[in-house]
């Protein structure tokens, strides 16, 4: 217990005082830590400040040196989602800047219209519609009109039976139709693609016209991007899903778009009221848009400029609005938080920080402690049990021996003082006697030979040796304990067994020791069999009686040094677990080995199998 203690006690004091020392470094990196972010996100305001100022003036240059601006194209930097021009309360969209109000038909042109789809509708006349809108067609003062005139006179071809001058007029209006549009918005060109889908003609034109519709340097309207996203998924070929997914993501900019022209009134009044004397710019959507409006500078109206905030970001920031949890970057971006990856920062308990260095020691410290009071345990509980093992050990053997002394020496001292006088009784003494003498230099022959096993001196003399003679032998040593205890060996020996290269000493002393366990664990039962035979290529040694038996999971251990079997009878039974460990000594010093085959109550059978070619 006081060894104990010696190693738990200065164990404790040390674990203590890293604890100790784990908390205090645990507060200085906690505020080393905090020290770095806030430079970090200090830095990273003005790498982005920077980084949108010079978008935001590179998009205001391209604007100014445009002869006319066209608000429908596409700004030079991919990290602008929408620039619009402000009016008053007013954002006007791209797709709206790009309409252009209806103008007022030429009376000649809307008369041969007016002609035309008379003819067409209700009189049902193609050919003389036909006439009227090519009439109209040459009367058309712009695009507009011409590409108008264009889509009646193809449609009217069409119903005519006339499908080739149909699809070459629709062909002619899908290359040079422009941007012109009709009161809904939607381009006359997009029209034309989808009369020529439904007539199942020029697919190729067809889907090279609506992948180009699809560049996001384009601005759709929702009626166009329904119409684009229903022709791709109908003509053969089409399913481009670079394309399909350039719709989605046109589709939803649009619609973020649209809600923010809604809402641009509360925006505007967020920017305005930041206490900022710099460019302000605020987070808008779902897919987080960085919003700033540039007063008026001559040419230029007032601007709304929308910027992505992932593709304008420094590499390594996560940027998003109130619901990240994050830095806020100041006051030129009110509600606009940077979240930082886990290991962004090292000092913060990452791997090889100061704090994982102390948690590791301290980790190593308490396994030696732990793995020093198992070891210490271990080794006691070992040197427990081997204590035990000699002290039964030594009670075994000194019992085992007094056994045959007491016999002796209670026959020498009758045939001593002459108490005897019948010739035959003392014949039986003496005989008596010597037997126990035998069992006597065997127990003690036991005990020597383990004792030179242990020390690595035991030596085994080979010469060609009879086992049938060796057998024959140890049945003659044993018959004299076998017919005092009641018992009856059978003998099984083949003769014609062919001569090993054996220690006979050590053979003989083998089998005595399975015949002499046999009759201590027989029970009831007075039969024993020795057989000496030969089985796949191995001479054989059995010896089988009908006792008491083994349990299964006691068989593998049996012939372990000092092992003896659990069971209560066999508690009751004297011995020194010595005589089954030379056995299997035995048998693998001539190359064999040991088998046992029992069972709780039918017995048990030992067999030494010796290798025949082994042994030359």
């Amino acid at each position: 217990m006081l060894f104990v203690l010696a190693i738990l006690l200065p164990a404790a004091v040390v674990i203590g005082l890293a604890a100790r020392l784990i908390h205090q470094e645990g507060e200085l990196v906690s505020k080393r830590t905090a020290d770095e972010r806030h430079q970090a996100t200090e830095q990273l305001r003005r790498e982005f400040t920077a980084r949108l100022e010079a978008i935001r003036l590179q998009e205001i240059n391209r604007l100014i040196r445009s002869p006319r601006p066209r608000w429908t194209e596409a700004p030079e930097n991919p990290a602008i989602v929408l620039i619009a021009r402000v009016e008053g309360d007013r954002v006007v969209l791209p797709w709206e800047s790009g309409a252009q109000p209806p103008q007022p038909s030429s009376s000649q042109y809307a008369r041969y219209r007016q002609e035309g789809e008379l003819r067409e509708f209700l009189k049902k006349d193609y050919p003389a519609a036909v006439a009227a809108y090519r009439q109209a067609l040459a009367s058309a003062r712009d695009q507009t009109e011409s590409a108008d005139a264009r889509l009646l006179l193809a449609r009217t071809l069409a119903k005519a039976g006339d499908a080739a001058e149909a699809v070459r007029n629709f062909l002619t209006l899908l290359k040079e139709g422009g941007d012109a549009r009709d009161e809904q918005g939607v381009a006359y060109r997009l029209y034309a693609a989808e009369c020529l889908e439904e007539m199942k003609r020029e697919p190729e034109a067809v889907l090279s016209f609506l992948l180009d519709q699809v560049n996001p340097g384009r601005w759709l309207t929702l009626p166009e991007i329904v119409t684009i996203r229903s022709l791709l998924a109908s003509i053969p070929g089409s399913q481009d899903e670079q394309a399909r997914a350039s719709l989605s993501r046109r589709a939803a900019e649009m619609e973020q778009a649209t809600a923010l022209a809604a809402g641009f009134p509360r925006v505007r009044a967020q920017i305005e009221s930041a206490p900022s004397s710099g460019p302000v710019w605020i987070p808008y959507g779902e897919e987080t848009w960085l919003i700033a409006v540039t007063p008026p500078a001559p040419p230029l109206p007032a601007l709304m400029m929308a910027v992505s905030s992932a593709k304008a970001a420094p590499p390594g920031a996560k940027l998003g609005g109130r619901r990240l949890q994050g830095d806020a970057l100041g006051e030129n971006f009110p509600g606009l938080r940077v979240e930082w990856p886990a290991n962004r920062f090292a000092a913060g308990g990452g791997r090889g920080s100061p704090v994982a260095l102390y948690v590791a020691g301290f980790g190593l410290v308490l396994g030696l402690t732990l793995l020093g009071g198992y070891l210490l345990l271990r080794d006691v509980n070992r040197d427990v049990r081997v204590a035990q093992v000699r002290s039964q050990f030594v009670a075994s053997v000194s019992h085992e021996l007094k056994t045959p002394l007491t016999s002796i020496r209670m026959f020498a001292e009758t045939l001593s003082l002459g108490r005897c006088r019948d010739e035959r009784a003392q014949a039986e003494y003496l005989e008596t006697i010597v037997n126990e003498s035998e069992r006597l230099a065997r127990l003690v022959d036991n005990v020597l030979d383990f004792s030179k096993i242990e020390q690595g001196k035991k030596i085994y003399r080979l010469r060609p040796t009879s086992l049938a003679a060796v057998a024959d032998s140890a049945a003659r040593t044993m018959q004299y304990p076998l017919a005092q205890q009641g018992f009856t060996l059978r003998l099984s020996i083949d003769q014609n067994l062919p001569s090993l290269r054996a220690d006979p000493d050590a053979l003989e002393q083998a089998i005595l020791n399975l015949l002499t366990n046999a009759m201590k664990y027989s029970g009831d039962s007075r039969e024993i069999d020795l057989l000496l035979a030969s089985r796949n290529g191995d001479a054989v040694i059995e010896v089988t009686d009908r006792g008491l038996g083994i349990a299964l999971d006691e068989q593998k251990h049996v012939f372990e040094k000092f092992y003896r079997a659990r069971s209560h009878e066999s508690h009751l039974i004297a011995g020194t677990g010595l005589g089954l460990t030379l056995v299997a000594h035995i048998a693998k010093a001539h190359g064999g080995r040991v088998e046992v085959r029992s069972a709780p109550g039918a017995g048990s059978t030992f067999s030494i199998l010796i290798p025949v070619e082994v042994q030359g």
